[in-house]
């Protein structure tokens, strides 16, 4: 099968990060204060946030545990079906216990690693609030937007996206691949890298003075932007990427386009305006460099 196709397409969501911080109080205070996300009160998992209809899309979680993103799958049929392709595909996959689904506010989760060591939670039916998203402050989030992740083995990953999670490579910078799920152009961006883990947790914002709002707030508050204001050509998405606690990036951004069918996937040249058309360079994090090699 190949790592680009596949003749079944699961059909599969974004839904959550779980973060995993030695320091959850104060982290809990960046994502409110700073982030703007709605705190969720909650016995099972004190660190819950909320940034759309969903009951949560944020969690953090103390540091003996790992972090992971959550996706989810449409039904339990598909579910079941993912999990004999990631037998078949040789990919590593458990049932999460009772107790893990409970803090995950899902009715069935599986637990598996990409082939660069990244942990992704499949789940089913992940709970949704009954009450409107209320933010902590008026940052113009719409929800959570995708997730760039740290890959050693962009070949291996992407087998296991597109050939068994039904993804598709709508774009390359170089070797910086980005995966549709859905209708926008990404949801998930693979960057090349010595280790696993993520580059950054994006927030989607309700426009360009949003983006620029927040830019200006974040500077006010010493907190250190890594990269932006600028606008990647591929997508189209106006981001503002910074400093978050013990060493995460977080990003808001804005007018990440839609794709249809016909969309065929491009080429970017590895260099620094493929990256950013608006000029801003990163100096901080190197997945987010124009280097080829790394």
């Amino acid at each position: 099968m190949s790592a680009e196709s596949s003749s079944r397409r699961p059909s599969v969501q974004l839904c959550y990060v779980r973060l995993a911080v030695s320091q959850p109080q104060i982290a809990a205070a960046f994502a409110a204060d700073v982030l703007g996300l709605q705190h969720v009160p909650n016995e099972l998992e004190p660190y819950l946030f909320r940034s759309d209809e969903r009951y949560h899309t944020l969690c953090l979680v103390d540091d003996s545990q790992r972090s992971s993103i959550g996706i989810e799958i449409a039904d339990e049929p598909e579910l079941d079906q993912v999990a004999k392709d990631l037998a078949n595909g040789g990919f590593a996959a458990r049932e999460a216990t009772k107790e893990e689904c409970a803090k995950r506010f899902v009715r069935r989760a599986l637990i598996i690693e990409d082939a660069t060591g990244n942990r992704i939670d499949l789940v089913l039916r992940p709970a949704r609030s009954g009450r409107r998203y209320f933010p902590s402050r008026d940052a113009g989030i719409t929800g959570l937007q995708g997730v760039g992740l740290r890959s050693t083995s962009i070949e291996d990953d992407l087998r296991l996206w597109t050939s068994i999670l039904g993804a598709r490579v709508t774009d390359r910078v170089g070797e910086v691949t980005y995966l549709g799920i859905d209708e926008k152009h990404h949801r998930v961006a693979l960057y090349p890298s010595d280790r696993p883990g993520l580059v950054y947790v994006s927030y989607g914002v309700e426009s360009m003075d949003a983006v620029m709002q927040n830019n200006y707030f974040v500077q006010e508050r010493q907190i250190k932007i890594v990269h932006g204001p600028g606008r990647e050509p591929a997508s189209g998405q106006i981001f503002l990427r910074f400093a978050g606690p013990e060493g995460y990036v977080f990003s808001y951004g804005y007018g990440l386009r839609d794709i249809d069918a016909r969309h065929r996937s491009r080429q970017f040249t590895m260099e620094a305006s493929s990256l950013c058309e608006w000029g801003s360079q990163c100096t901080d994090i190197a997945e987010l460099q124009a280097t080829e090699a790394r």
